[in-house]
């Protein structure tokens, strides 16, 4: 090969390296002004993250995931101290989880859920009280079965509630129906039981 054409081939190589460097460093550049972005966008609090919740289009999939999704909502807005604003918020959010005939009635009226669910806070933050953890039944082993023609679920859960140094267990037994839309919401739910280790009041109503 001559000198001319090892010139033109070197400088050719040179041309195709300093493109491959370029289309790197850009991609590079736009995958972390992505990212960035993305966390950005990510909210960076609990609280923020179940208010910019979806429920319209990304709603639970099994009645395990609504109810573990209750109880998260009820962690942070029991647990945490937050203005009005948020805990209203999250109120309403939360009431997306709540069967139709659930909501219907006059007892779990918005004005009705917003003053017990503020007296309750109010009194767990005077106890010191908690939502320290809680598991739910998965949904493969749960009871299935038929209510007013629409499939219906019962769902076990096990609460632990902290207040100082004391613990209380509960068991809760959660009913969740199908609706038209094949979302599973939640049509109640009692207390099983509850094991107490020196606290008088074993209430954990939601």
């Amino acid at each position: 090969m001559d000198k001319p054409k090892r010139k033109i081939v070197t400088a050719f190589i040179l041309m195709l390296c300093l493109a491959v460097a370029v289309v790197a460093v850009y991609y590079f550049i736009s995958r972390r002004t992505g990212e960035e972005a993305e966390d950005m966008a990510e909210p960076g609090s609990e609280i923020e993250k179940l208010i910019q919740k979806d429920l319209d289009t990304k709603y639970p999939a099994t009645p395990s995931e609504v109810v573990k999704l209750y109880w998260r909502f009820n962690k942070c807005m029991y647990n945490t101290d937050m203005s009005d604003e948020n805990f209203e918020q999250l109120l309403k959010q939360l009431r997306k989880l709540y069967d139709e005939e659930f909501l219907a009635d006059k007892e779990n009226s918005w004005e009705n859920m917003l003053k017990n669910f503020k007296k309750d806070r109010d009194e767990y933050m005077s106890r010191k009280r908690i939502i320290a953890m809680y598991t739910i039944e998965p949904s493969s082993s749960a009871v299935y079965g038929k209510l007013d023609s629409g499939k219906c679920v019962t769902i076990m859960c096990n609460v632990m509630l902290k207040e100082k140094a004391k613990r209380i267990n509960i068991v809760e037994k959660f009913m969740c129906r199908c609706d038209k839309d094949n979302n599973w919401k939640i049509l109640g739910w009692d207390e099983v039981n509850s094991e107490d280790s020196g606290s008088e009041d074993n209430s954990a109503k939601k």
